[in-house]
């Protein structure tokens, strides 16, 4: 590897020598309406093609001034504009896109207008947030997460459930960004959905494989999500009224042309927990905020904010005793971003962030005997607190290349296990105590990689290199990363990638008795950080006058330096010594097919995805050492996504889902000590559930008023009423038997034999939401 490594950096030396200086223009492309920037907006000029990047910026070459030029940009759903030499005798040039085309050629599923076949992207998933708030959805509540749980080599873990499960890895190796800022935990109501409320995104992407140079810190995917930036034209606002919360968004000018802001909020009001008879009290609450300030035409300054929190209690009283559990949760994130250009070629991004995550267990119990009274209270908090340095830099110098480079440095304080405990009783001293815990560490990286065009082939090469600073670990890595592909004509082309990632933190979770809690720990000498190598191939195309596209991906990810609990195990009473209850130097190998046909352009739109793949772990003490399936192996998951247009007015959208059955340990025999039930278990998840399939509908119908716009959705959840497995259980039956005796009637229970039932969550489920803009 590290003769790789020579060999790279080598590359990119060789390739910055041999760039030729030409005359460049460079600039922005902006939604003339609203002012936001489009991302992934096409620049067009004498064949040469360029694409604005997260900022929305661009730069290409163009021919001497004494020369004929026009330079076009376009952007899908936008009308396109040229500017020609007399526009372009200053070197930064802006666009400003008019909103609205023909809905024959407006795509609705895919928001970049970079084709499949000609760019470097390899394992990335795009989605528009048209076509999200599209989608059919649980309770009238529209997620982006469960968005790209339709596409393949995602999954969601199962119902309810709000995680990313990506190319067979677990929930803590995906980088959730938001702004450019790391996020943790990102479930709302105990993960019904995700915190990322749609109304406030302006753009997002989910990469799966052939990462970037630019990306690190996780093994699996990152999902990259931009928030608007505040129309800067005139004052706007949309909204929800949904049965599991309600949202509104207002956003508009400070400064004409100059300042702008969103302000998006979402809160629960109906009590749909208690309606369906959980026992459970819950609320939520999310805020995002975003400031944008033009200051030139080379500098803008960002300030982002976001703060989110839930609440599930229980509470149980009667004559003698109460009892009182109450889960809190939450991130907060304080962000702010300053863009620069730097003549025509050189552009950059300057990120000051703070981060923070906490998780909060807080049971009371009070009780009364005998006239005496004693009473517990018992307090956890865990969480995470990040200072996040980012600078990221992006030189154009020709047509040719296109060099990123960045250095990133963040400082974790990590609070795994801080306890308060009281407890008293009549005619006893109190007793009162606390633990304190918190570990530090810096975890930087720089970054350079170089996407280049040379006739057919198209590159993006680049390598990461990371260092890790905890008490007693000092880790450094240089993580190379490939993407080729080959353009074999115009409409088809082949692919590789490859990748090696690095991971310094480490996610416990326990999932007993009461809600979730997530447990991040960094990584020290005795749990060394998280390691990958993978590997894709694939091929591209775009058919039906760029129409359909269809990409099919092989890929395969071997994983190292895992944990997992030691069987029996778990974090209660441990936290202070959690290595001591884990499995170390775990491996995982996943592989898999993934294909995906989409439909991009017409009233009807969508795609169908299919992913047959497997994931295997191996830990010396489980499983006698021999490889297992993980718990979220799934051989075949296949999704059918559909939306129609029937009237201007009335869309109607579907989607159905298939997946085989998750893995499970059951027992193979069980016998009865003192009328115990004793079970032996056969390999680790040698068994699997029933397959899981479901199908949801929904129905959009839109009305113009004079204030706005207005929209009513009906959507039904699970429309045939499929019982899919949750989780599975032993019981036994019981039945009341009557018999006559001397003394009367006798009622006898009866035990029956021993069975598996299976529990599961949503049935048929219709909901309804009101939508409105302003």
């Amino acid at each position: 590897m590290k003769y790789l490594s020579s060999i790279l950096i080598l590359i990119l030396l060789s390739l910055a020598i041999f760039a030729q200086q030409k005359k460049s223009i460079s600039g922005f492309v902006y939604d003339k309406s609203t002012g936001e920037i489009l991302i992934g907006a096409t620049i067009l000029c004498n064949k040469m093609v360029a694409v604005t990047n997260e900022y929305g910026f661009y730069s290409i070459e163009v021919p001497v001034a004494d020369e004929e030029v026009e330079v076009t940009a376009s952007f899908v759903g936008y009308k396109h504009e040229t500017s020609s030499n007399k526009d372009l005798n200053k070197k930064q040039t802006d666009f400003h896109l008019t909103p609205g085309v023909n809905i024959e050629s407006v795509t609705v599923v895919a928001q970049s207008h970079q084709d499949i076949v000609h760019n470097t992207e390899m394992g990335v998933t795009r989605l528009s947030m048209k076509a999200v708030k599209q989608l059919p959805n649980l309770f009238g509540e529209v997620d982006i997460i469960k968005a790209f749980q339709l596409t393949p080599g995602v999954q969601s873990g199962g119902e309810a459930n709000s995680n990313l499960y990506v190319r067979g890895g677990s929930p803590d190796q995906n980088l959730f960004l938001l702004d450019d800022v790391p996020l943790y935990y990102v479930a709302h109501f105990g993960g019904f959905f995700s915190v990322f409320n749609a109304d406030a995104i302006n753009d997002v992407k989910l990469v799966k494989g052939g990462f970037p140079a630019r990306y690190g810190g996780r093994l699996s995917s990152v999902l990259d999500i931009r928030m608007k930036e505040g129309n800067s034209r005139q004052f706007k606002g949309q909204g929800t009224v949904g049965l599991l919360s309600s949202k509104i968004s207002v956003e508009g000018p400070i400064i004409k042309d100059k300042l702008s802001f969103i302000v998006s909020a979402r809160k629960r009001f109906l009590p749909i927990l208690k309606i369906m008879g959980s026992g459970l009290s819950s609320d939520f609450y999310d805020l995002n905020a975003k400031l944008n300030y033009r200051l030139s035409e080379k500098d803008r300054f960002f300030l982002s904010f976001y703060t989110g929190d839930d609440i599930v209690s229980s509470k149980i009283e009667n004559v003698a005793s109460k009892h009182k559990s109450t889960v809190k949760w939450g991130n907060t994130l304080l962000a702010f971003r300053w863009n620069h250009l730097y003549g025509s070629t050189l552009f950059s991004n300057i990120t000051l962030a703070t981060t923070r995550y906490r998780y909060v267990n807080h049971f009371e119990y009070q009780v009364e005997t005998g006239g005496a009274s004693q009473s517990v209270d018992d307090k956890l908090l865990t969480g995470v607190k990040d200072v996040n340095f980012k600078a990221d830099f992006s030189w154009i110098p020709n047509s040719i290349l296109n060099i990123k480079f960045g250095l990133n440095s963040v400082y974790h304080t990590f609070i795994p296990n801080d306890v308060d405990y009281k407890y008293s009783r009549d005619g006893a001293d109190p007793v009162s105590k606390s633990y304190r815990s918190v570990e530090y560490s810096t975890e930087s990286a720089a970054y350079i990689e170089n996407e280049f065009s040379l006739n057919r082939l198209k590159a993006n090469i680049g390598m990461r290199f990371s260092s890790y600073f905890v008490d007693g670990l000092n880790d450094f890595s240089a993580n190379p990363r490939v993407l080729l592909n080959y353009v074999v004509l115009d409409n088809l082309s082949l692919k590789y990638s490859f990748s090696q990632m690095r991971q310094y933190v480490h996610l416990l979770t326990y999932s007993g008795t009461g809600n979730p809690a997530d447990y991040w720990m960094p990584a020290n000498k005795n749990v060394q950080p998280g390691q990958s190598v993978q590997h894709s191939a694939g091929v591209s195309a775009t058919f039906g006058d760029e129409s359909y596209s269809l990409s099919a991906e092989v890929y395969h990810k071997s994983l190292g330096n895992l944990i997992t609990f030691v069987p029996g195990e778990s974090l209660s009473g441990n936290l202070d010594s959690w290595e001591n209850v884990v499995e170390k130097n775990g491996e995982g190998t996943n592989y898999g097919l993934e294909l995906f046909l989409k439909k991009q352009k017409g009233k009807t739109t969508g795609w169908i995805g299919a992913t047959m793949a497997r994931a295997e772990r191996v830990f010396e003490n489980i499983n006698g050492g021999k490889p297992y399936p993980y718990k979220y192996d799934r051989l075949l998951d296949l999704s059918i996504v559909a939306n129609h247009k029937l009237k201007e007015n009335i869309d109607v959208s579907a989607s159905w889902t298939y997946g085989s059955g998750y893995p499970l340990t059951l027992a193979t025999q069980h016998y009865s000590i003192n009328e115990a039930d004793v079970f032996v278990y056969s390999d680790k998840n040698a068994f699997r559930m029933r397959d899981y399939h479901r199908l949801d509908i929904a129905a959009n119908f839109h009305k113009t008023k004079k204030w706005g716009r207005r929209t009513w959705t009906i959507s039904i959840f699970n429309v045939y009423n499929r019982k899919n497995p949750y989780y599975y259980y032993y019981d036994r039956e019981s039945s009341i038997e009557m018999s006559d005796n001397t003394n009367g009637v006798s009622l006898t229970e009866k035990i029956g034999a021993l069975k598996l039932y299976q529990r599961s969550l949503f049935s048929f489920f219709p909901s309804v939401s009101y939508s409105f803009e302003f």
